[in-house]
């Protein structure tokens, strides 16, 4: 039986990360080419990383941050030609976060979040149904 490199294979998969972390593919939500997530089984905790920022959320948490990412409002900052519009400070103190994002990586920072919920939300069906098909059989 050959062994796997789990790290290997992720620099493979993100050769343009300089971090360096040992991840089942198995536990990878979602990726795009700015940033990917995956879900720690050990800590129960899903970990983002986008650019310089590696956050490791609870559930709980996390959904706050997307509830509180969804309702900046892009197209407004888009239409708005003052200089301040150009950048939004991203502030999650409980979470240690605290960046500085242009709108494009705004956007890109809302992709992988929403994605990741999608993916969090369609693993939890996926199991639920599973599960419940066992039990009828």
């Amino acid at each position: 039986m050959r062994s796997i490199n789990f790290e290997t294979i992720f620099v493979v998969q993100f050769p343009h990360y300089k971090h360096r972390i040992a991840v089942s593919i198995s536990n990878e939500l979602f990726s795009t080419s700015k940033g990917f997530s995956f879900q720690c089984d050990k800590s129960a905790r899903i970990v983002m990383n986008f650019g310089d920022m590696e956050a490791s959320f609870r559930i709980q948490d996390f959904l706050n941050f997307r509830r509180f990412i969804n309702k900046i409002d892009i197209q407004s900052k888009i239409f708005d030609l003052s200089d301040d519009s150009d950048y939004e400070f991203i502030e999650a103190p409980q979470l240690n976060i605290y960046q500085k994002l242009t709108l494009c990586e705004l956007i890109q920072l809302r992709e992988l979040v929403n994605g990741t919920h999608f993916a969090i939300e369609l693993n939890s069906l996926l199991h639920e149904l599973l599960y419940q098909e066992s039990e009828l059989v």
